[in-house]
């Protein structure tokens, strides 16, 4: 099943590793979305609101998991995976 991978960043070399390795596990069916609060923060206030976004990076994934800082894991898609995130960083 396609998710929503949604990745607040800014314009560090840190949000720039976190992109890459979302980049890089995600499978072909995965939305990967930039949201650059470097760039564009009043374009995002409400999802900075809704997800409660304290820092970047942070990913978000289909609104319900929320990963803050770059991952202790690697980024291996798969239902497996989503599921063990869901357990261990949903969103609150």
């Amino acid at each position: 099943m396609p998710h929503t991978i949604e990745v607040f960043t800014d314009d560090s070399p840190l949000c720039r590793s976190v992109l890459d390795i979302v980049e890089v596990g995600k499978c072909a069916s995965c939305v990967m979305i930039e949201r650059n609060l470097g760039r564009e923060t009043r374009a995002h206030a409400a999802l900075l609101r809704k997800y409660r976004i304290q820092a970047v990076p942070t990913i978000v994934v289909d609104g319900r998991i929320k990963v803050e800082g770059k991952p202790d894991f690697a980024w291996i898609c798969g239902d497996e995976f989503f599921a063990w995130l869901e357990r261990r960083y949903p969103m609150r």
